[in-house]
């Protein structure tokens, strides 16, 4: 008998957006580790949105993590460097220095590198656990679900006279009549 198994990847709003939000708080801490300040929440949203979108199709598994997080790296790197060319003087506690890669210190670089890192192995966990859970449902590992009844027990009600009357056996002496002895 052919069984078709639809896996529960297409339900993964829950897992992108925890997965962002641990992407985010990653960056922001490995960030202020740095020597660097918060971004604004404008950039923090904006990059919630990229990592949500880029989760999505992780966890979809319609693009490899190999494939997904040196882009996601990159856009964290271009984007740094983005605010840093923009605004210089309010991107200040950073000490950029113009011969470093794209104005970012080595140290910051290991910052947006250790967030990525962080965000590959949330991807990583993620799809495992997905894998697990449909190791589980495989035939001989767990029993097949009994079936349920749906609603409270049916109550029975009870009968009239009339209904004793007619249920009454047709054999013997009657069942209304008074024993004679």
């Amino acid at each position: 008998m052919l069984t078709v198994r639809r896996a529960p990847r297409s339900r993964v709003r829950l897992s992108a957006t925890l997965g962002s939000l641990e992407s985010v708080t990653a960056l922001v801490l490995a960030h202020l580790a740095a020597g660097g300040e918060v971004p604004s929440v404008g950039w923090l949203a904006a990059f919630a949105v990229l990592v949500y979108g880029a989760s999505t199709v992780v966890l979809r598994e319609r693009a490899s993590v190999r494939v997904v997080l040196p882009g996601l790296l990159a856009a964290q790197v271009l984007g740094h460097a983005w605010l840093v060319a923009l605004a210089p003087a309010q991107h200040p506690g950073h000490e950029h220095a113009a011969s470093a890669f794209l104005g970012l210190t080595p140290v910051m670089l290991g910052a947006h590198l250790l967030a990525a890192v962080v965000t590959g192995v949330m991807w990583v966990l993620r799809r495992r656990a997905v894998e697990v859970l449909l190791g589980w449902t495989e035939q001989g590992v767990v029993p097949p679900p009994a079936p349920r009844r749906t609603g409270p027990p049916a109550l029975r009600r009870t009968r009239t006279a009339r209904e004793h009357r007619a249920l009454a056996p047709t054999r013997g002496p009657p069942a209304d009549s008074l024993a004679i002895a």
